[in-house]
């Protein structure tokens, strides 16, 4: 539901704002707006004095420090927000100051380390190639030991590099050639270290790459290197593993309070911030906003019972012409709430116009359980929607969807007992139930007709929604379009009806003279869009169809996993191929009838009705 809103203006003495300021954030009713008329005559926008743009800045220094200690911080599963005490902010930031440096120290000890298991996790394709071949060289004190990597398609250049290596050193050398993998080959070359410089030369400009040690390792030999790092890699991941136990061990004591800071400041800049929207005379203060008209009442008796009379509330009713810039505050009772996600992808409704979220919170799980249609399915989506439930108690967004799937799950157990489907045709072939109202498989023409009478009184519903609040808020042309489109609309399947013999052709007359009537009259005040929507609301009729086909074919899967799973002589494999196939068909039973039932909502529902582009309600409370 839209609540009524009230244009709200308060006055009082300066010397009370900053008071005043924090009443209304801790009342939280507020949406605060920018004064208006009157600038530069009776009053003039309130200006920050240089104190408090100090205090501005030395705050969102603070926040930021915050942010930081809580990026670094790792969630715990359980915590709450620390809330301090006003006057306690500067002392925690103090004490903060330890758990910074502890913080910081602990993840850069981690981040090195990881840095380092990821350079010798590049080698270890190397290390395993070429471990052997240097330990068996590695007796040779007075040799140079060097790896190098070529590509396969180059393998000819290994031959070459040991002829010119063998002339260099008068054939004392020693070169071993091993596949490093389907592309690389390994090239280890042992020879007196005499000649290194002459090899190296060899080496530079030429399609070979050496193996070149880390920085860290580029002191030592590659035998020492090879070493160093197996060790390396056997000891950092407990290392790491010890860094991230230091790391959630402090989260657990301090993330809770740096939250609690981080919030506590962000209100306190918050209440800096709204100073700018208001505006001053000589002696006073105003400040103007929006409230719902219902906690107007209840917002004049709080700052009242604060200030006495120093502090004046006033309230006005919106003023026509007004309606686009008063913000929109949706409140639904709490078992339809969590179905306002679906307005999060739209942009909010205007002021005035309709609040969906009751119909959605009807149609989505109608649609979304007579597409699912089945008790086993609707069965594992609702436990495994209670299980998980726990786990999103930090993510309104998250909570919500829960919600909606779960109550969604609950409908598909509702048409799964009028289908008589558990797993498919599963608890038939047991025995333990029967369809009650329709064999989905064996009624598809009869499935069709519902699909199709669903789409027309869904669409016909939108329709009338529409033409009711453009006749509630007196907009009479608005209002005759909506009505006339309603009438073409039903007058049309009328006369569809009588020709096709569903209804009687005695209606076919009055039908068609209903029919003109109104078509003449949707085109003169809705131009040509008119007929085009009269032709589009048809089309979004037989898009019900979806419901039918999408169901259908969850049905035939799920026959399918049965009969396959019967078809094996081994009850555990048929088992297997069973599970299989059904949770697959599970996961399709969840993604593809969300969407289709949304389609249905946004695309032929709420286009008949739904006017987007209104303000959000923001109100001004504490984080």
């Amino acid at each position: 539901m839209i609540k009524q809103m009230s244009r709200l203006q308060i006055i009082g003495p300066k010397a009370l704002l900053d008071e005043c300021v924090r009443a209304l954030h801790s009342e939280a009713v507020v949406h605060v707006e920018t004064v208006s008329g009157g600038e530069g005559v009776f009053f003039e926008r309130l200006p920050l004095e240089m104190e408090r743009l100090r205090e501005k800045e030395r705050l969102e220094k603070a926040a930021q420090r915050l942010k930081n200690l809580i990026e670094l911080l790792v969630p715990p599963d359980n915590y709450k927000a620390e809330r301090p005490n006003v006057g306690d902010i500067d002392s925690a930031l103090e004490g903060l100051v330890p758990v910074e440096v502890s913080v910081k120290e602990v993840r850069a000890r981690k981040d090195e380390m990881a840095e380092e298991l990821s350079v010798v996790n590049r080698y270890e394709r190397l290390l395993q190639g070429f471990a052997p071949v240097v330990t068996r060289l590695g007796g040779l004190k007075t040799f140079d030991i060097i790896g190098l990597t070529l590509e396969k398609v180059r393998s000819d250049v290994a031959l070459l590099l040991e002829q010119e290596v063998s002339r260099i050193t008068s054939g004392r050398y020693q070169a071993f050639v091993k596949d490093l993998d389907s592309e690389t080959v390994g090239v280890v070359l042992a020879y007196p270290k005499e000649f290194e410089l002459s090899v190296r030369a060899l080496l530079s400009g030429q399609s070979i790459n050496e193996v070149r040690l880390p920085d860290e390792y580029a002191e030592m030999s590659l035998l020492a290197a090879l070493k160093v790092m197996g060790k390396r890699k056997a000891e950092l991941p407990w290392r790491i593993d010890e860094a991230d136990s230091e790391l959630r061990a402090l989260s657990q004591r301090w993330y809770g309070l740096a939250l609690g800071l981080a919030r506590a400041i962000a209100d306190e800049l918050d209440e800096i911030g709204v100073l700018a929207y208001a505006g001053q005379t000589r002696f006073t203060f105003i400040i103007e906003g929006w409230v719902p008209t219902d906690m107007l009442s209840g917002l004049a008796k709080g700052l009242g019972k604060e200030f006495g009379e120093k502090v004046i509330v006033r309230g006005f009713a919106v003023r026509k012409g007004e309606e686009d810039s008063v913000p929109v505050c949706i409140s639904n009772p709490a078992l339809l709430r969590p179905f306002e996600i679906f307005l999060s992808a739209l942009t909010p409704p205007r002021y005035g116009s309709v609040d969906p979220t009751p119909y959605v919170a009807l149609f989505f799980p109608t649609f979304f359980g007579l597409i699912v249609g089945d008790i086993g399915y609707g069965a594992v989506i609702f436990i495994v929607s209670l299980l998980i439930r726990r786990r999103l108690v930090h993510d309104r967004r998250l909570t919500d969807i829960n919600y909606v799937v779960t109550i969604s799950a609950v409908a598909a157990i509702i048409f799964g007992v009028l289908f008589g489907e558990f797993f498919g045709d599963l608890g038939e072939r047991l025995g333990i139930i029967h369809p009650i109202v329709i064999d989905r498989l064996g009624a598809l023409k009869t499935l069709l007709g519902l699909a199709i009478a669903i789409g027309v009184g869904h669409v016909i519903l939108g329709i009338v929604i529409g033409a009711v609040n453009m006749v509630m808020r007196r907009k009479a042309r608005a209002a005759w379009g909506r009505l006339s489109y309603l009438a073409a609309v039903v007058s049309l399947l009328v006369i569809l009806g009588a020709f096709s013999g569903y209804l009687t052709r005695d209606l076919l007359g009055p039908g068609a003279v209903v029919f003109v009537i109104s078509f003449v009259i949707l085109t003169v005040t809705e131009g040509i869009i008119g007929p085009l929507e009269l032709i589009k609301a048809l089309g979004n009729m037989l898009s019900y169809v979806r419901l039918m086909a999408v169901g259908t074919a969850s049905v035939v899967m799920a026959i399918v996993a049965n009969k396959m799973g019967a078809l094996s002589d081994n009850i555990f494999l048929g088992i297997m191929i069973a599970v299989i196939i059904h949770t697959l068909n599970l996961m399709l039973s969840v993604v593809s009838p969300s969407i289709q039932s949304m389609r249905l909502q946004y695309v032929e529902f709420f286009s008949k009705f739904y006017e987007g582009g209104g303000r959000a309600y923001l109100p001004f409370k504490k984080r």
